[in-house]
């Protein structure tokens, strides 16, 4: 049986948290080992108290944690640096979602964000700073190859571009990867095929490290 942490100490933590640091739900997830969906599921239920912020997201006390972790018996040794966090620019909102709900609903915790527009990924890029970016080929805009050549920079510092399409032509996939994207993969997504690329060399909390926008 994991046993939770103690509540109420004013000590930080390995991560370096103290009572009164405010985490978001994927930092609960990671710190508890479970899924950003069960988080989910504890606000839902009034299981785990929330505060909601001005756009809707959840953020949690560390202090409400590890009371919630005393009483549930759930240990708090979990790594917060350990969450991969991925960019989806796709404006195929289906695929768009599908993608987000089945990622943040994995044991391995991934903290995702997307947008259908191109030019608000240079936004989100500065403010989410993802370690991965997922990116449709075709899109109004900046199409996927023009945009990925603007993460230059931030592709030298770690980040890591996976180009998604259903229509590759030879030509395309030169022009991304030379662009400096990682991989082609091809629309309708094979789920498996995605999980080994997102995984395969996965540096928690390295890499890209772009300054956030205040």
């Amino acid at each position: 049986m994991r046993i939770g942490i103690m509540a109420g100490t004013g000590s930080s933590n390995n991560n370096g948290l103290t009572p009164d640091t405010v985490l978001s739900t994927s930092e609960v997830a990671a710190l508890l080992q479970v899924s950003p969906v069960t988080v989910e599921m504890w606000v839902r239920t009034s299981v785990l108290n929330s505060n909601k912020t001005a756009d809707g997201n959840d953020r949690y006390k560390y202090s409400d944690i590890l009371k919630h972790a005393e009483k549930h018996n759930i240990a708090v040794d979990g790594d917060i640096k350990k969450i991969t966090k991925i960019l989806i620019v796709d404006d195929d909102s289906f695929v768009a979602d599908f993608l987000k709900d089945f990622l943040e609903s994995r044991e391995i915790v991934y903290e995702v964000q997307r947008t259908g527009i191109s030019f608000m990924a240079d936004k989100l890029m500065k403010k989410f700073h993802p370690h991965v970016v997922l990116l449709d080929l075709r899109m109004p805009g900046l199409n996927g190859i023009e945009l990925c050549k603007t993460f230059e920079t931030q592709i030298e510092e770690g980040l890591r571009v996976i180009g998604i399409s259903g229509f590759w032509s030879a030509e395309d996939k030169r022009s991304f990867l030379d662009a400096g994207g990682e991989r082609c993969l091809d629309k309708p997504l094979d789920i498996k095929l995605l999980i080994e690329v997102l995984e395969k060399n996965r540096q928690f909390g390295e890499g890209y490290n772009l300054q956030v926008e205040l």
